[in-house]
């Protein structure tokens, strides 16, 4: 073969792994994490989650070990939508901890503030009905994230259209959802990601007795109903690997979990819940293991524009890794939020050691195998 004919050759080989390689990226922001399969009765559509399974019929690595990472509220209305419109970028809030949380398997915050299509997206101080900008989507993209809860007391702040704008925009993006839904039946369904070939199964729940809570005919979310959730961990459990439950509740602005805090969470790892995350008090809270099983309580905020104390600028990351279906280590990674909505990581170490005291850590490990 002579070199031009060489030359020639290998420019039609690049050019064919450039263009196969980079077509149907969603928004052109973020590929979808490879080997990773989202599944869900109604919640993810079911052409997303075709799509995610073409990407990865080419992959036969399988890795023994996946990496969860867990944040805490983050609420993307108010200041923090001011400061994104200030700054002409609406991945702004993220772009500290981007790279961080997109390197991980899987990730998952709880979404505080629904998306809406409106034509006015300004929330005035000290007003608590939050609407999200759907162009915001883009710094959970670049985020690399994969699963937003939403059963928590802000997501039905915009009404049923609220609700449903959010369903679309989440599914338009494929970042799945769990903890709410069209009905009671879809917003109490476990959430499926497929990583490694495990099954992790996510179920969501928050405080709320009536407000915005799911019935037979009416979206909403997924109360706190015993019952029901322990129901739905031993169905989860016939047919997945790991059960995760993430709750939303608990007492504002305390370092301690309140009673229904306690007895959901322990009731969950007796019904054969694997792991309980939770948010709500917008600080961090104490850290359990029950029965060989990790409860965080409280990861406190993420990206929040309470600005007004130290407790309310602070949360935690939960690293979590997986080898096959059992953890072998959970690391909280302390984060402090800047300029009204800006989250990054906690490098001073004093800092870092008094949060840990206030999770009732001596150190980062809440869990730590050699």
């Amino acid at each position: 073969m002579t070199i031009k004919k060489f030359v020639l050759n290998l420019i039609l080989i690049i050019s064919v792994i450039l263009f196969s390689g980079c077509k149907n990226l969603p928004l052109s922001i973020k590929p979808i994490k490879e080997n990773t399969t989202f599944s869900s009765t109604t919640i993810v559509k079911e052409e997303n989650t075709q799509k995610i399974n073409q990407t990865n019929n080419s992959s036969t690595e399988i890795a023994s070990k996946t990496v969860l990472i867990f944040g805490g509220d983050v609420m993307l209305s108010r200041k923090v939508e001011q400061q994104m419109e200030k700054y002409q970028d609406y991945t702004w809030p993220f772009k500290k901890i981007a790279n961080l949380l997109a390197d991980a398997d899987i990730t998952i915050i709880n979404l505080e503030s629904p998306f809406i299509y409106s034509a006015n997206y300004f929330v005035p101080t000290g007003s608590f009905n939050f609407k999200a900008n759907p162009q915001a989507v883009k710094g959970l993209l670049a985020a690399g994230i994969d699963l937003v809860t939403l059963a928590n007391n802000h997501f039905g702040n915009q009404g049923i259209k609220g609700m449903t704008d959010t369903f679309k925009i989440l599914r338009e993006n494929n970042i799945a959802f769990v903890g709410a839904g069209n009905n009671s039946s879809e917003a109490n369904q476990p959430t499926v990601i497929k990583k490694n070939e495990i099954n992790f199964a996510f179920l969501n729940y928050g405080y709320p007795e009536s407000l915005y809570v799911a019935n037979s005919s009416n979206a909403g979310i997924a109360n706190m109903d015993l019952k029901k959730m322990e129901q739905n961990i031993k169905e989860a459990k016939q047919k997945y690997e790991v059960v995760i439950v993430i709750m939303h509740a608990g007492n504002e602005y305390t370092y301690q979990p309140n009673h229904q805090q306690q007895e959901f969470a322990r009731k969950a790892i007796e019904a054969g819940d694997d792991l309980v995350i939770g948010h709500h008090p917008h600080w961090v809270q104490t850290t359990e293991i029950y029965q060989g099983k990790p409860i965080i309580y409280s990861l406190g905020n993420l990206i929040f524009d309470q600005m007004w104390s130290k407790e309310t600028q602070q949360g935690a990351l939960a690293k979590v890794i997986f080898k096959n279906k059992d953890i072998i280590s959970l690391e909280l990674i302390p984060v402090k939020i800047k300029d009204y909505g800006q989250a990054e990581i906690i490098s001073e170490i004093t800092e870092k050691q008094n949060l840990f005291s206030k999770m009732g850590l001596i150190n980062e490990f809440l869990i730590k195998q050699d």
